[in-house]
């Protein structure tokens, strides 16, 4: 397994501007970047989250814009096929990663047999 993973997540215009913030932030200073950011825009945003959003690179950050909100569980099955890895972590936009989150799962998957799926690891 190689160590190029996608990290997945979507918004939508009832999100905290601050929190999607610290949660790219978080992602973008682990100690196993991702090799790209899939973003659905689950229907149009405010100008706060859109200034948030506008702030990244967008060589790493793919924003895919979604002309409706479509719920969660939809964004995501779009966003995942935009992921370009084998490895695709899930955040939400209140989430904080640890610097070396991505780091161990990636890991683990590589040396274990375990399911591919998973929605959180435990030290």
């Amino acid at each position: 397994m190689s160590s190029n993973y996608s990290v997945l997540i979507s918004v939508y215009y009832k999100e905290r501007p601050l929190y999607l913030k610290s949660a790219l932030d978080s992602v973008l200073n682990q100690t196993l970047p991702p090799s790209e950011i899939i973003l659905i825009k689950d229907g149009p945003l405010t100008a706060e989250l859109e200034n948030v959003l506008s702030s990244y690179d967008t060589n790493l950050l793919k924003i895919i814009p979604l002309p409706n909100n479509l719920g969660l569980s939809k964004a995501l099955n779009i966003g995942l096929k935009h992921c370009s890895y084998e490895f695709v972590a899930r955040m939400d936009t209140d989430d904080i990663c640890y610097p070396y989150r991505f780091e161990k799962q990636v890991l683990f998957f590589a040396i274990t047999s375990y399911d591919r799926y998973c929605g959180g690891l435990c030290d």
